[in-house]
């Protein structure tokens, strides 16, 4: 089971993004570049924390104990889209079974909403992170779909529930030092950065 990351003191910044996997093939002769699209797209993130006193960093000192490295997984989110900008009312669910891909078919939205949720949205499900590609409107029955990347990597079930706020993915750390601090002689615990990249 995931870890959860503290909540306080939060990041000060966070580069966050899709780490997508390709390959391209240039010809020696022609210079025509042929390219591939792989499957294994993650998401990677790297968090910025401030300055601490002692208490403030002890839950921190602990997350990355709890990690052990790169042994256990943590719950990941962007922290600068922690909700949709879209209206995202209703109790979304999968319409359907053996959904593949870029796209999935929802019901169980507000009727007839145009920007229900807007490009740029993230969504969860099956324990997977996804961001919408496009706006979501929804029809007169409360149902739209979605466009978004990266493709499923499972087929969610019939009616498995959608998460729109703070949806997360599975993260490990980049490497088994991600944990280590500095702090000076009056126990302030300077300010840090650690990595991370999605696992499944």
């Amino acid at each position: 089971m995931p870890i959860d990351m503290p909540t306080s003191p939060g990041f000060t910044d966070c580069e966050w993004g899709l780490e997508t996997n390709t390959q391209t093939f240039e010809s020696p002769l022609t210079r025509a570049v042929q390219r591939v699209k792989l499957g294994g797209d993650r998401w990677t993130a790297t968090y910025a924390l401030p300055r601490m006193n002692k208490a403030q960093a002890a839950p921190w000192i602990a997350f990355f104990l709890q990690c052990q490295g790169r042994f256990n997984a943590f719950h990941a989110f962007d922290p600068d889209r922690k909700t949709p900008r879209g209206i995202a009312t209703g109790t979304p669910l999968v319409n359907g079974g053996s959904q593949t891909g870029s796209t999935l078919t929802i019901d169980g939205c507000a009727a007839n909403v145009a920007g229900w949720l807007l490009a740029g949205d993230y969504f969860g499900v099956n324990g997977e992170l996804h961001q919408l590609t496009s706006p979501a409107n929804t029809n007169g029955s409360g149902q739209t779909t979605l466009y978004f990347q990266p493709p499923l990597r499972t087929s969610p079930a019939d009616n498995a529930a959608l998460t729109l706020v703070k949806p997360t993915c599975p993260m490990i750390l980049s490497d088994d030092v991600q944990g280590k601090w500095r702090c000076d002689r009056n126990g302030v615990y300077e300010a840090k950065t650690f990595s991370a990249m999605e696992v499944f």
